[in-house]
This record gives C-alpha cells, structure tokens and sequence, in this order.
C-alpha cells in the first residue's frame, strides 16, 4: 500500500500530523507512507524513519507537484483537514482512491462528540477503512544526536545553561490569543528572582510576531532586565531571532520548559517531550490541547459567557473591545506562578 497524506496547515497541525504518520504505520506496517505539507514546514518531518518522502507545497508550481504526484501512483491521496480550495489537486493525483476530510459541525455530528486535535484523523481513518483504532499516539519530532547538541550548545553560546532557560512561547494566530505583553514581562521576573530561571524570548517572522517581542522585551528592559552582559548577571534575558523551524525545534529541545500560548512552538515542545505551560483565553483546549494536564498543565478561565461560538467553548473575534480581553488579561501572572511552580515541579 502506497499512501500520500497531505494537510495544508499551520506548523502545529504539521506537528500533529505525525502522530498520524505513526497511527497509521501502527495499524498497516507495510505500508509506504509519504507526506504532503506547506513548504516551510517540511523540517517537522525531517528524519522520520517512517516517512519514505516528503512532498510540499509551495515549492513548485502547481502542475509540477500534480506531475509529482501522479508519478507515484499512490493507492491512497488522503487529505487531512481539506479545503475547497485543495479539490483539484485531489481530482488531479492518480489515486486510486483519493478521499478528503472536512472537519466541520457536519463531520462533528457524524462523529458523535466534538473531536480533539488529535482524534479528526483517527475517526478519519476509522471510517475508511472501517476499523476500530486505538487512541492517537503522542506527536514526535526526530533529532539526531548532533541536533540535540546543536540545541545545547546554542544556549550555551548565549551565556546560558540549558536546563535554566523558560522558552516564552509569545506566537498566536491572532491577537486574542495572546497573553499581554505584561503579563509575560511579569511572569519572566518572577522565575528569574525565584527559581533563577533565565526566559529566552525567540521570535519568529511576521512584523506582528517582532513587535509584540519587541514589546515584551521593552517590558523587561524597564524591570531592570538586560539581554547581554557577565554569565553570571542576575536580571537577564536571551532575545533571539532568524531561527529556522529545524532550529527552533533544536532549541526548544534544549530547553527546561516551555511556557506561552498556545501556538506552533508549544506543539513541538510536546512532541519533543519538553515540559510546557499553556495560556488559552477564546479558546477552550478541548480540541487544541490533546494532551496530559498533568504533564502539560494549562492556564484556564472557565465558563466566560462571553465565548459564545461552539456551546460557550470557543470565541473566534479578532479583536476583543467589550470584554477588554479578559479571557487572557485576567490570567493573572502570579496565578501562572503557581500553576507553574506546583505541576513543573520546581
């Protein structure tokens, strides 16, 4: 069996899509597995021993991935989380059977619940090919052991130890979904004068992205931190950018925790096996957080009225003014602390 899985998402879903890849080499170990993602996330799937070839998007004009496509002669196209948007590629693949999977209200009711991030596939599949499979594995990323010193030694050439720095996962897909800039700088202070952890503000591209780090990083600056300096410099931050998604990856890897929103970074984080605190406002992480509370704890406002999208579970404006954002300003930094210091065990 030769099997294209393709999903045109964000570099999250590209994260939890190999838990997909390993689902399905589990229930059909003689199978050929091959992948179909944006090209700037191809790096995720990188040194998958289970992925036989990783195709992208983007990369090529659109006849030529359709050429490179059909000259595999795949027996199944499946597209994960389809668009309306991806149907030609879908009728133009070769497949013998080429299927496509919409996750929305319809597909929900079919279901029977709402699914969580990592169940869409699984039921997905289950459906196909009409057999029951067992619970989704967790997603991971493979790192070869030069990666894995690569990571270390970056920390390291930034003053650093490793296992001290708090990598603030500060990206979000839209404004809401941040935690304050504030709130961030406070929360930074704290495991600096407590635990003598070290927050490493990286930030990748998008003019948003650098301006709200810029902003964080203002914050530290006016609470006496400063971002170069003696090793040993009590009130110190790390700010780096230009990082490439392998070597970001590569630095979270290394690092002691990973606190932020909830975004790219944190999913790799968990597939790295990397501890991580998330901070969700409009949206409840019932499908976004598939994972163990214990040992990837969340921040949560529960029952806000003001989410009023999906039963109360889910709020989808882009900029919030009646409610002042108080899904994440109300996520108070010392209530973080707590969390932090009970589940991390620090």
């Amino acid at each position: 069996m030769k099997v294209l899985l393709a999903k045109r998402r964000a570099l999250g879903d590209t994260v939890l899509l190999t838990s997909t890849i390993q689902l399905f080499q589990e229930q059909f170990p003689q199978a050929e597995i091959h992948v179909l993602v944006p090209s700037a996330f191809t790096a995720v799937v990188e040194k998958n021993p289970t992925v036989k070839n990783t195709l992208s998007y983007e990369s090529q004009g659109f006849f030529s991935l359709v050429q490179k496509i059909r000259a595999e002669k795949y027996d199944y196209f499946f597209q994960l989380h389809a668009s309306p948007g991806e149907r030609a590629l879908r009728w133009l693949s070769g497949a013998k059977k080429a299927l496509a999977h919409r996750q929305n209200a319809e597909t929900e009711v079919a279901y029977g619940k709402h699914p969580d991030a990592l169940e869409w596939d699984r039921f997905f599949l289950e459906k196909v090919f009409a057999k029951k499979i067992p619970a989704s594995p967790m997603p991971k990323l493979f790192l070869s052991k030069e990666e894995n010193a690569w990571g270390e030694n970056f920390w390291r050439a930034q003053g650093a130890d490793p296992k001290k720095i708090i990598f603030l996962g500060l990206g979000a897909s839209r404004a809401t979904k941040r935690w304050p800039a504030e709130h961030f700088a406070r929360f930074a202070e704290l495991i600096s004068e407590r635990f003598d952890f070290i927050p490493a503000i990286v930030h990748g591209a998008g003019e948003e992205e650098e301006q709200f780090a810029g902003l964080v990083a203002d914050h530290l600056r006016a609470r006496g931190f400063r971002s170069s300096g003696p090793v040993d410099m009590a009130q110190r931050f790390v700010f780096v950018t230009g990082l490439s998604v392998r070597e970001l990856a590569l630095v979270i890897s290394a690092a002691r925790a990973y606190v932020g929103n909830d975004s790219g970074p944190k999913h790799l984080a968990v597939a790295l096996n990397v501890p991580s605190f998330t901070f969700f406002g409009p949206e409840d992480p019932i499908e976004w957080h598939p994972y163990s509370r214990e040992q990837h704890p969340i921040f949560f406002l529960q029952n806000l009225l003001c989410r009023k999208e999906d039963n109360g579970r889910w709020c989808g404006i882009p900029v919030c003014e009646t409610e002042q954002h108080r899904c994440m300003q109300n996520l108070d930094p010392i209530d973080a602390l707590a969390v932090f210091k009970q589940r991390m065990g620090v």
